[in-house]
């Protein structure tokens, strides 16, 4: 009996200590627990999973992954270290002959744009010029960028899918841009505020955190976008009261939500193509109620700008 009782107490301390099912199915790389990679704290992709957790959440459990923005959010899927991600569609167009893993992601669904924030010192930037006969010394330029075709010969600092962009408008534009690759905008504006480059470029969707935080009287400002525009561009123009820019033109590029090809009738699959319809039944309420503004712009819940789709959402 003594036996029968220690092997009872045994069994019921074994089971006190094992985790819930519910948890231990929740585990990462096990379940339906879903790794969505984002990007920088503050800002439009971490704010737009942050919007989705609140409203799916509960339903489909998620886990978000920081990252530098949708540049390396490609390469994070790819390493099958994140199930879905954020990401702007030219990014994603750019990147697709580079790896098989990331040309064959799958769009979910298209959400808003992300802008191309141009900012620069409204004391301009000061370079040395071509020396002088007399005296020998370089002579010291300084120019004020306003708009983006003034950038041109110019140092850069680039953050996150920028890094891309910006060398894609380079190439376009025959900028002969200097980058100056960085991790985050503060980063950035601390190598423009030493001088070190003469504006930074950073995408985010309206409004940009880092963007916002900046104020009246901090020595910046923000540039105008004026370079020819083609698809899968388009110009937008959004207000920033913080800066004085109203009107302001933007270049803009539209963003994706994709993930890993997974089986549809897998567990992963299945979670994907669940958190998807609950997207869509949520839509008008974080387009309506207290959430990012980008929702807004979610015109086509089924629109994936021609990418091709998730195969578990083909029949919704």
């Amino acid at each position: 009996m003594t036996n029968i009782r220690l092997a009872a107490a045994a069994l019921a301390l074994c089971l006190m200590a094992a985790p819930p099912a519910s948890a231990q199915s929740e585990a990462p790389g096990s379940g339906k627990l879903l790794r969505m990679a984002t990007g920088q704290k503050g800002k439009g992709y971490s704010k737009l999973f942050a919007d989705i957790q609140t409203v799916c959440g509960a339903q489909i459990p998620l886990a978000e992954v920081h990252t530098e923005g949708g540049l390396q959010n490609l390469t994070t899927l790819a390493g099958n270290k994140a199930d879905l991600g954020f990401v702007q569609l030219d990014t994603l167009q750019d990147m697709k002959s580079s790896d098989e893993a990331i040309a064959a992601l799958r769009a979910v669904m298209a959400l808003n744009h992300n802008l191309l924030h141009l900012v620069a010192r409204t004391d301009g930037h000061t370079y040395e010029g071509p020396k002088r006969v007399w005296p020998l010394s370089p002579e010291k330029v300084t120019v004020v960028p306003l708009r983006a075709s003034q950038l041109k010969g110019l140092p850069v600092a680039v953050v996150g899918s920028a890094r891309a962009l910006g060398r894609v408008l380079d190439r376009r534009h025959s900028l002969e841009l200097q980058f100056v690759d960085v991790d985050t905008d503060e980063q950035a504006l601390a190598k423009l505020r030493s001088g070190e480059v003469a504006a930074l470029l950073s995408t985010s969707g309206w409004p940009s955190g880092p963007i916002e935080k900046l104020k009246r009287g901090a020595g910046v400002h923000l540039m105008q976008f004026d370079l020819p525009v083609q698809l899968p561009y388009q110009l937008l123009r959004k207000n920033y009261e913080n800066l004085d820019a109203f009107n302001h033109a933007f270049l803009a590029a539209p963003n994706l939500l994709v993930t890993r090809a997974f089986t549809p009738t897998g567990v992963k699959g299945r979670a994907v193509a669940e958190l998807q319809a609950c997207i869509r039944k949520n839509l008008v309420n974080l387009q309506e109620g207290d959430f990012e503004p980008a929702w807004r712009e979610v015109k086509d819940a089924n629109g994936t700008h021609d990418w091709p789709r998730f195969a578990g959402n083909a029949a919704r």
